[in-house]
């Protein structure tokens, strides 16, 4: 066996073991996690559209990256982009969405941020919307979070 074989498996090997480790962290359906946080709505005060578009980008995203795990566990390599820049958003989301329950006088600074990061989610997941129902209800949830975030920065 060469190394370049030897590296293959354990990249193979990461990659599923990732991927296992996703799927049994991570709600597989968006809906769980929308079910999760309706009870927590009347906590939003004022930022509550903030927060609800961010949580929608949360659920969708998780169930976007565990779809792009599964097909690149599989061997499906073209939905690279698509899982780095979901992984990147999800964090991005939350952190934004517990500025805006707190109403930090922060919240402007991570909304130029996660716009910009969330801008770069909806691209990647267009890719894939006539493919993965996934990836198109993670490119609407972004895309509902910019506009929010868009008119929330008009009056910040």
């Amino acid at each position: 066996m060469s190394s370049n074989d030897t590296l293959t498996d354990r990249r193979e090997f990461l990659v599923g073991t990732a991927a296992a480790l996703t799927m049994a962290t991570i709600p597989t359906t968006a809906s769980a996690m929308k079910d999760h946080h309706q009870h927590h709505h009347h906590h939003h005060g004022k930022n509550k559209d903030i927060v609800d578009a961010a949580e929608e980008c949360i659920a969708t995203g998780k169930t976007c990256l565990n779809h792009c795990l599964e097909l690149l566990g599989d061997g499906d390599t073209s939905m690279k982009a698509c899982s780095k820049n979901v992984n990147e958003m999800v964090p991005v989301c939350e952190a934004m969405a517990t500025l805006a329950l707190s109403d930090s006088k922060n919240l402007n600074l991570i909304a130029q941020g996660c716009l910009a990061v969330c801008k770069d989610c909806a691209a990647a997941c267009k890719e894939h919307i006539d493919k993965h129902q996934e990836c198109k209800d993670c490119y609407e949830a972004c895309n509902g979070f910019i506009k929010v975030v868009e008119a929330y920065l008009k009056t910040a």
